[in-house]
Formats: structure tokens, C-alpha cells, sequence
């Protein structure tokens, strides 16, 4: 225990998790669908236990974008982009839920948290594969996970100095997840082709703008 030091350890016992979170989406929608989601967990379940769980999900979805589309350049089947946005949001709700069972049980612990956010900076590689697979964006999915990463270090940057997790009105974890999987269903129903289609032809009610097919109108 030399790295730590006995300062350290007494430190370590003495922590306990601040967050604060004020997205409207959060407090009126999901937090009541995660305390019911809750209840469906028995209490002798761990919650390291529901966050593996989680991650799991995303590994799968990983896994499956991989298979399906090795490079990340070609089109899955549709069911692979249902698959990714449903496994992202059991992902979501897992991830919500852990918290609440280990405060409903009374196991909160440092280690529980240090566990849960090193699976949330993994998380964000392997979703970056999923939705890599789905805008068939090839090498160029990089950038999504530096989208993806660089909020993520920065609220935990910002976690370790004020000691409390603040995210905003709108913030990854809820709004930016949400958009993700949306875009995973939306796809599953229109196909991977539409985004790699003309701008026009993928935007059809933009069509009224002179732009949108590659044309300027003379006046």
C-alpha cells in the first residue's frame, strides 16, 4: 500500500459520491423509469454486479458491428442497428440503476464507483464501434470517440477538483446517449444507405433550398 500511504487509505474510507445532475430529461422522465427499474433487481445483487452487467451490453453491441461490418464501412442488417440502440439504452438504464441499488442496499463504496466510471471511459470505445458500424463511417469513427472522451475526461477532471459530478441541462449521459440510440432505431427503419445518400435525397423536405441538390437557381 506503499502508492496510497496510510494518509490515503483514511482519506479513501471517508469518500463518498456528490453528484448533481440537471437535465429535465433526467428528473422528469428517466429518473422515475430508472427508481421503478430498480425494484425488479433482488437485493442481494450486487451493484458492480448491474454495472457488468451494463458494460456487457455494449461489448455485445460492439461485437456485433464488428462481425457485421469488420471495417465499419458497409451495411449491417437492419436488426443489428435495432440491436445496437436497444443494448445502448439497457446499457443507459444499467448504468442509472447500479447507483440506486447500492444506495437502496447501503453498499455504496469508493471501489463501486471507481469500477462504474472505468467502465462509462471503456464504454465510450466500444459505442464508438456500434455507431461506427451503423453511419458506416470506416476509419473516420475515430472522431467519434474523441466527441465522445474528451466531455467524459474533462467532467472527470472537473469531478476531481470540485469533488462533484455536474452535468448540465443537457449532457451526455442522458440527452447525448438518447440521441445515439434514436439514431440507431432510426436507422434500422430507413436503412444504413441514408447516410451516405445525397444530402438532398436524405433531407427530402430540404429540397425547397436551391443548395440541397448541388444547385443555385439564377434570379
Amino acid at each position: 500500500m506503499g502508492y496510497i500511504g496510510q494518509h490515503g487509505i483514511a482519506t479513501l474510507h471517508k469518500y463518498k459520491y456528490s453528484g448533481v445532475d440537471h437535465s429535465y430529461v433526467a428528473k422528469y422522465v428517466l429518473q422515475p423509469f430508472w427508481t421503478r427499474c430498480v425494484n425488479l433487481f433482488p437485493l442481494w445483487m450486487p451493484p458492480n454486479m448491474i454495472t457488468l452487467m451494463g458494460f456487457m451490453f455494449l461489448v455485445i453491441s460492439a461485437f456485433l458491428g464488428y462481425m457485421y461490418s469488420p471495417h465499419l464501412d458497409s451495411a449491417p442488417p437492419r436488426w443489428v442497428h435495432f440491436a445496437h440502440g436497444l443494448l445502448l439504452f439497457l446499457y443507459q438504464t444499467f448504468d442509472a440503476v447500479d447507483g440506486k441499488q447500492a444506495r437502496r442496499t447501503n453498499s455504496s463504496s469508493p471501489l463501486g464507483e471507481l469500477f462504474d466510471h472505468g467502465c462509462d471511459a471503456l464504454a465510450c470505445a466500444f459505442e464508438t464501434m456500434a455507431f461506427g458500424s451503423t453511419s458506416m463511417c470506416g476509419r473516420s469513427s475515430f472522431w467519434f470517440w474523441v466527441l465522445a472522451a474528451v466531455p467524459f475526461y474533462c467532467a472527470t477532471w472537473e469531478h476531481f477538483f470540485t469533488n462533484t459530478l455536474i452535468l448540465p441541462a443537457v449532457n451526455g449521459p442522458t440527452e447525448g446517449l438518447m440521441l445515439i440510440y434514436m439514431c440507431h432505431f432510426f436507422t434500422a427503419f430507413v436503412g444504413a444507405g441514408w447516410w451516405v445518400d445525397n444530402f438532398g435525397k436524405s433531407m427530402p423536405f430540404l429540397s425547397w433550398i436551391p443548395f440541397v441538390y448541388g444547385k443555385i437557381d439564377s434570379i
